[in-house]
């Protein structure tokens, strides 16, 4: 192929580095054309005002990033965290974008739960403890349209005894923010499977 067919632009390159190695193909004659649906770029035309359509497209990527990383900082803010739910917990469907929030889910949570008790009391392992969820508990995951309905598998165990999330608090990119999600288990609790896992406890919400 000689040729590329996109939308715009701003649809070619996330950064200058991007941007030159495609106006330089273009240049090479490497590449032939670049259809948009505003035009056509071919070797032979200017290459300023190619570079100035690709200093708009990497600005529009910047721009992009900023409104992002605001909008998840203001979720975190508010005590949600971003992203997917652990398990024992839901996202909502209902609201609009960027504002739903995380709700306990009443066929797992309690499950859960019960797994933290028997992580509490020092007698099973994370194993020992997956193989009663799964074969004696019935335990699931969520079904989705691709996926889900499964067993837990032994690294989700482990994921779920070393997160904070399930104490109240919203672990994220290394800041600890309060949740206003039901917590499922106390701090003094975490601290605890911390230590009969061998790792440090004490989890606590950065301002």
């Amino acid at each position: 192929a000689n040729g590329i067919l996109c939308w715009q632009i701003n649809r070619l390159s996330r950064n200058p580095v991007d941007s030159a190695r495609v106006q330089w193909f273009l240049q090479q004659r490497t590449i032939l054309s670049i259809q948009t649906i505003d035009g056509e770029r071919k070797p032979d035309d200017n290459a300023v005002l190619f570079s100035v359509e690709s200093g708009v497209a990497n600005q529009y990527i910047i721009d992009l990033k900023k409104g992002v990383r605001r909008g998840l900082q203001s979720k975190l803010e508010k005590g949600w965290m971003p992203g997917s739910a652990p398990l024992g917990y839901l996202n909502t469907k209902t609201e609009i974008r960027g504002e739903n929030y995380i709700v306990k889910d009443e066929e797992r949570f309690n499950l859960i739960r019960k797994a933290w008790d028997l992580m509490l009391t020092g007698n099973y392992t994370p194993p020992q403890i997956a193989e009663i969820l799964n074969n004696k508990w019935g335990f699931r995951t969520r079904q989705t349209k691709r996926k889900g309905g499964r067993p837990m598998a032994k690294s989700t165990i482990y994921a779920i005894f070393t997160n904070q999330f399930y104490t109240g608090l919203v672990p994220y990119m290394g800041q600890v923010y309060e949740g206003k999600h039901e917590p499922m288990i106390t701090v003094d609790e975490f601290d605890r499977v911390q230590v009969i896992l061998g790792r440090k406890g004490k989890p606590r919400p950065k301002r």
